[in-house]
């Protein structure tokens, strides 16, 4: 008989208590994350798995899709993996719009029965019937249409007609009228050279196909100045009135027409010196203007290393512009490209025209109010110039900025948190409330308080008495613009059924910048536990969730590495109960 001595003893517990924790921290992550594509397209889903034990082979990842249309594909769709299971990549077609959840859950089979589990949504959006984008292509010598929508790409340029066919002058500038209906709306334009006079402005016009072209009007924008003007813009608003914002380096000049489809009409200068807050006239040297519904002046400026939008109404001579936001490229790198044009989609995000393409302003990706905007490339395209559309939404760049939606379970209350910023044409909040995650109900509306530029905080409390001991119940914000228009927030789970996450610890502590973090505690039975890191304004700066066991777990905290030395609040959710602990990163 063989015996162990000791330190056998002791080698073989730790090789014990190291294959049991090995299932402790059973993860899956799907991606892409919040994907948004167009009607009939296909979506790659990417699972990676961690902590399932075993030899990585005799999965099933058996995916689950609600929502519309969500019989196709008939779910759940079963993959069984044989070999190599930690990452498994799977394409699904989504012919109908609307918004779905795509779940998947990953069972290891051999080696033990664990489960991983993860879900992630995706926007379906319908292609337009018709170009809702209009832009001067071949450097200005064609008036082409785009169809567009929720950023993507459908369709263009597509050219309709020439505005100087017997000339070589090309167009400096679009704007694009829906009078006297939206499909047959006229276009207005600006030359790029301007017969000697260095502050003269002509403006043309057509019909929506190029027909009835005409010289309607002309002004001299600097009258005796005679410095060059190098920036002249025209962009047309919800009331059938062309505005022409023109700059010279060191005044910007603002006129106006009322548009008379192709006929004459008569442009007088609105302001011979636009007050400009947080910017100076020298940045206007590359641009263009659009309308919002309610009025509102939008203007892209570019001086050559930044690119800005002011934002500000017309009010005669009194007229003032406000630099609101900085763009930057995804990544956060300054966003300096020759930028040409600038409109509007339905939505009321924005898209840029620039020398190398059509880009997408994301609503969902400002900043702060006078901070920066992210700016992606929709469609590489060379020869773009000015940019037009004829819709005026009231509802523009995010009207409710929302930072988070929270909630937790205190004793028989569900306290519900929410943080915006930047609300604008705002008229309340509906907190909606689930059994199923699918069909929600109204049970209490909020109205918007406060500075409604700055950052606001909402908390709403709702009793769970009647839903008796143990409950699943989701949570969800109705956010509705004075237009009848609305958006939804995230969804959050709360969960009454035990379950208790105690004695948390990050292990070492304080740790190390570089180092790797490990979370310790222990669980009262089976949970889904989501683990966020925030600093110390409040902001989540990590994001996980892990499956954990019944017992004492150790989990591992990923992407730790990229926080910076100083002080944290680790944040652990199981559905029911938030525990936190502080911890601290050394330089």
């Amino acid at each position: 008989m063989k015996k162990f001595t000791f330190k056998g003893i002791i080698a073989l517990f730790f090789l014990f208590a190291f294959s049991q924790n090995e299932s402790f921290s059973q993860t899956a992550t799907i991606t892409p994350a919040n994907s948004v594509i167009l009607a009939g397209s296909t979506q790659t889903f990417t699972v990676v798995t961690s902590g399932l034990g075993g030899d990585n082979s005799n999965r099933t990842f058996a995916y689950t899709i609600t929502g519309p249309g969500a019989t196709i594909p008939a779910t759940p769709t079963s993959i069984i993996c044989t070999s190599g299971c930690n990452s498994e990549d799977h394409s699904f077609q989504f012919p109908t719009a609307g918004t779905y959840t795509v779940g998947v859950t990953v069972t290891q089979t051999q080696g033990g029965s664990n489960v991983a589990s993860t879900s992630t949504s995706i926007t379906v959006v319908g292609i337009p019937n018709a170009p809702n984008l209009w832009a001067t292509s071949s450097s200005g010598n064609q008036v082409s249409s785009f169809t567009v929508t929720n950023g993507l790409y459908v369709n263009g340029p597509t050219d309709i007609f020439d505005p100087f066919p017997s000339t070589t002058e090309t167009t400096a500038a679009l704007g694009r009228s829906d009078k006297p209906t939206a499909a047959n709306g006229y276009f207005y334009w600006l030359p790029n050279n301007y017969t000697g006079n260095a502050g003269l402005v002509q403006v043309y016009a057509s019909n929506a196909t190029g027909g009835s072209r005409t010289l309607i009007g002309s002004l001299d924008v600097n009258g005796a100045s005679g410095s060059d003007l190098g920036f002249v813009r025209l962009g047309m608003d919800g009331n059938g009135v062309g505005w022409i914002l023109a700059a010279d380096n060191s005044t910007v000049f603002l006129a106006k027409f009322i548009s008379n489809l192709a006929n004459p009409v008569a442009i007088t200068l609105e302001d011979a010196n636009v007050a400009l807050t947080g910017g100076t006239a020298s940045t206007f040297f590359n641009g263009d203007i659009c309308f919002s519904g309610t009025g509102a002046l939008y203007a892209l400026a570019n001086n050559g290393s930044t690119t800005q939008i002011f934002i500000g109404t017309p009010n005669g001579s009194s007229t003032t512009l406000t630099k609101k936001w900085d763009l930057v490229s995804p990544g956060g790198a300054t966003f300096n490209v020759n930028v040409n044009g600038v409109a509007f989609d339905l939505l009321g995000s924005l898209y840029v025209s620039t020398a190398d393409g059509l880009y997408y302003i994301n609503a969902g990706k400002v900043n702060g109010p006078a901070g920066t905007v992210e700016c992606a490339l929709v469609k590489s395209q060379t020869g773009l110039q000015d940019l037009a559309s004829n819709v005026f939404p009231s509802t523009t760049l995010l009207p409710v900025k929302l930072i988070s939606f929270t909630g937790t379970l205190n004793g028989s209350t569900t306290n519900l948190n929410w943080v915006t910023e930047s609300i604008q044409n705002f008229s309340h909040f509906e907190v909606e409330r689930s059994t199923d995650g699918v069909n929600f109900t109204s049970i209490v509306n909020k109205n918007a308080t406060g500075d409604l530029s700055s950052r606001a905080t909402y908390v709403y409390g709702d009793n769970m008495t009647s839903f008796g001991a143990n409950y699943a119940v989701y949570y969800r914000l109705k956010m509705i613009d004075l237009d009848g228009k609305f958006s939804y927030s995230n969804i959050i789970l709360i969960r009454k059924d035990g379950k208790a996450i105690t004695d948390i610890r990050v292990i070492p502590n304080p740790l190390i910048k570089g180092s790797i973090a490990t979370i310790r505690f222990e669980a009262s039975e089976r949970a889904t536990v989501n683990l966020n890191v925030l600093d110390m304004s409040g902001r989540t700066v990590l994001r996980q969730q892990n499956n954990v066991e019944q017992g004492t777990n150790s989990v591992p905290l990923n992407n730790f590495t990229t926080l910076q030395p100083g002080t944290y609040i680790l944040q652990m959710n199981d559905g029911v109960n938030v525990q936190t602990t502080k911890f601290i990163i050394a330089k």
